[in-house]
């Protein structure tokens, strides 16, 4: 693992009567990412150094920023049209392709070292279009610990702006530390009925998520039918809830499997699921759990915890695990008798279907080497 641990303070800001400027910024600034972004994605540039050359000088005359929130507006929507056309080459040639990235007027804004400065009294320098202007940050005691705590280095921030109130989310990162040495692995499967099960035989289940999400999802249909200004409102004020249900679900199973394995000295493997929405199939009833199932969530949270804690996490190809025996071996699709339960047809050895993959995802060879990133 050699990759930078990175982690983000999100603190709320108190801009001193310079909103009208801040929004000012946040619209040309969003303005020259989408118009960078439309130009990269036509002509086919996903060289930094290229698109920097194309859309510098024209980016400062045609949206009047400086040179560096130029510099930082062609950083942002290059990363999005670099990230669009990794997802657009993951996608199969029947789906619909994927548009140029845009972004709104009340998008972040997107700062670094040169254009942003933290100041003493818990105070910020920003750059914007009229020059530089002061906010107070209001951090609470947590987010000032990690401001100041001297093992991580400062780097760049994000100004965002979310219902009436601005917010500067600030970026850290140090370097990782050595991995622990391990011999044996904990495997983990997911699923929707079960969102995480170990090879030592601990299971998460969804039941909880799927009556919340069902809960949500039939409120925000009632809603959406009627149509009226109080309904919206309403829509509006549960914008969100069920997201923020389901990541601490995933922050809690992240942190007790990647405990565990710190506990028991393991390392952690899972499948890689990439694309599974695209290769499988489901009845329409099941639509819509199956595409709100957060799995990918999920294996960033471990992935990012585990590096903290020194543990490795490998990822193996899925495929035939819930069909194969952990005791002897044998594959058939047979094997698999319901979503929970498991029977071989050779030796009849018997358990819940979960827990059988998860010990076949212990000890299935190495897939690919972890590439996800480590924030926090």
């Amino acid at each position: 693992m050699n990759e930078a641990l990175i982690r983000t303070i999100s603190i709320k800001l108190d801009v001193d009567g310079h909103e009208d400027t801040l929004q000012e910024t946040q619209k040309h600034f969003n303005a020259a990412a989408s118009w960078i972004a439309a130009i990269c994605w036509n002509e086919h540039i996903r060289n930094t150094n290229t698109a920097h050359h194309r859309v510098y000088g024209e980016t400062r005359t045609r949206y009047g920023l400086g040179a560096q929130l130029a510099v930082c507006a062609r950083a942002k929507a290059v990363e999005a049209v670099k990230t669009a056309r990794t997802h657009e080459k993951q996608r199969n040639p029947d789906q619909k392709p994927l548009t140029c990235p845009q972004f709104g007027e009340r998008g972040s804004i997107r700062y670094d070292a040169r254009t942003y400065r933290l100041m003493s009294l818990d105070r910020v320098s920003l750059n914007t279009l009229h020059g530089r202007v002061i906010c107070r940050l209001l951090p609470g005691k947590r987010q000032h610990d990690m401001l100041t705590d001297p093992t991580w280095k400062i780097g760049g921030a994000d100004l965002i702006w979310r219902r009436g109130t601005y917010y500067l989310n600030v970026t850290q990162s140090k370097d990782p530390p050595e991995l622990t040495e391990t011999r044996d692995t904990l495997g983990i499967d997911l699923g929707i009925v079960n969102l995480a099960t170990d090879s030592d035989g601990q299971s998460f289940t969804g039941a909880k998520v799927h009556e919340v999400r069902m809960r949500y999802h039939k409120r925000r249909s009632a809603l959406q039918r009627v149509g009226t200004r109080s309904a919206k409102r309403r829509l509006k004020k549960l914008s969100g809830r069920e997201k923020r249900f389901q990541k601490d679900v995933n922050h809690r199973i992240a942190k007790t499997l990647v405990q565990k394995a710190v506990v028991s000295r393991k390392a952690l493997a899972l499948e890689d699921l990439t694309g599974i929405r695209e290769r499988t199939t489901v009845r329409r009833e099941n639509r819509y759990e199956r595409h709100s199932w957060a799995f990918y969530q999920l294996r960033m949270y471990i992935a990012y915890k585990a590096a903290w804690a020194s543990i490795e996490v490998k990822f193996v190809d899925p495929a035939y695990t819930s069909q194969t025996c952990s005791a002897c071996g044998h594959c058939a699709k047979s094997n698999r008798q319901s979503q929970s339960s498991f029977k071989c047809q050779q030796c009849s050895f018997c358990c819940n279907a979960d827990y059988n993959a998860a010990i076949n995802i212990s000890r299935a060879e190495v897939k690919q080497p972890l590439v996800a990133p480590v924030r926090g």
